[in-house]
């Protein structure tokens, strides 16, 4: 029988490597990942690499996320590396019957090294409760362009219940940015204005060009290089305009 809370038993890890070795040559890429047999994990997969870096699709292995799940993903780029992550699909917290789950990322990127992170929307469903924490640390001279879209909600239901914790920090851990947001079913409706969907990109190392191309929304500057777009909508398909995302990725480089 499957546990609804959240143990280290329960935990799934998944971890990605890039490197650029000191002689020369392809990237080295180092990917791995363990789950109970009982749970499901994210599995990477190589799409492709070069002398620069690679590009790794996360794959889920099975439904995700169910009560008791804990999935946890490392990503470290070596110095000088590039590595771009992209995702199938969304994920959806399912109902968990007054369980939870937990999903953690940690980054770590080198000097020099440069992340794209194209998230798809994870969705909270009507019953579900879920823990997220991202914490990225940013060696000198790195970069990284990073979307984020959370759905509140299936469509013609209320929201689960999401807590979730973000923490930049830049060269000797330095915080460029933290923020913390809880939002379920019995939040004000003035906390998000309204709308089921928040999206974000996340520029670090950079600023985005004030230039009219990264279309609407709140944009924000980090104290250190770093912008910040928020965008509330009330679907998931018109959150993040093409042109925000596009701009994101030129300016990361």
């Amino acid at each position: 029988m499957l546990t609804s809370t959240p143990t280290r038993e329960a935990l799934s890890r998944t971890r990605v490597e890039v490197r650029r070795p000191a002689t020369g040559g392809r990237a080295m890429v180092s990917l791995s990942t363990g789950a109970p047999s009982v749970r499901p994990g994210i599995r990477p997969l190589l799409m492709a690499s070069d002398e620069a870096g690679a590009t790794v699709c996360l794959m889920p292995d099975g439904a995700l996320l169910l009560a008791g799940d804990a999935i946890a993903i490392d990503v470290c780029v070596g110095p000088g590396a590039r590595l771009e992550l992209v995702e199938p699909a969304g994920t959806v917290a399912y109902a968990m019957d007054g369980g939870s789950a937990v999903w953690d990322v940690t980054i770590e990127l080198a000097p020099a090294s440069t992340l794209v992170w194209a998230g798809e929307p994870f969705v909270v469903a009507e019953g579900s409760r879920v823990h997220r924490s991202t914490v990225i640390r940013l060696g000198v001279g790195a970069s990284m362009a990073w979307r984020e879209t959370l759905v509140l909600g299936r469509h013609l239901e209320r929201s689960g219940s999401v807590s979730q914790e973000l923490s930049v920090l830049g060269p000797n851990d330095v915080p460029l940015l933290h923020e913390e947001l809880e939002v379920g079913p019995g939040s004000s409706p003035l906390l998000l204005g309204g709308a089921r969907v928040l999206a974000s990109v996340l520029v670090l190392g950079h600023r985005l060009p004030v230039d009219g191309e990264t279309g609407t929304g709140t944009r924000l500057e980090l104290e250190g290089n770093g912008t910040l777009v928020r965008h509330l909508a009330m679907d998931a398909h018109r959150a993040t305009p093409a042109a925000t995302w596009a701009a994101a990725r030129r300016a990361a480089g």
